[in-house]
């Protein structure tokens, strides 16, 4: 029994480090929040106007597109008819 106390000792002990190490790496690390322009690789331009993408509409031009009768909405499988779109677009 006191082998088992100790493995779930150990175990716990080292959880803790490993969330202690995420905590000080997440109020270490830079955000805009502080000041400091952080630039983000993942930011993908609209396809109509070129501003910053917020979503992905679909362009209605799949020709096996699909009719959603609860939503009322036509759709496609297939990802290359959603193009990234601005808010205004």
């Amino acid at each position: 029994m006191s082998n088992n106390l100790a493995v779930i000792v150990i175990v716990v002990s080292v959880i803790h480090v490993v969330v202690f190490a995420v905590m000080v790496w997440i109020r270490v690390r830079p955000c805009e929040a502080d000041g400091v322009p952080v630039q983000s690789a993942n930011i993908t331009p609209c396809a109509m106007c070129g501003e910053p993408a917020t979503h992905r509409g679909y362009d209605g031009l799949d020709p096996d597109q699909q009719y959603d009768p609860d939503t009322r909405q036509y759709w496609s499988n297939d990802m290359a008819h959603y193009p990234p779109l601005c808010a205004a677009h």
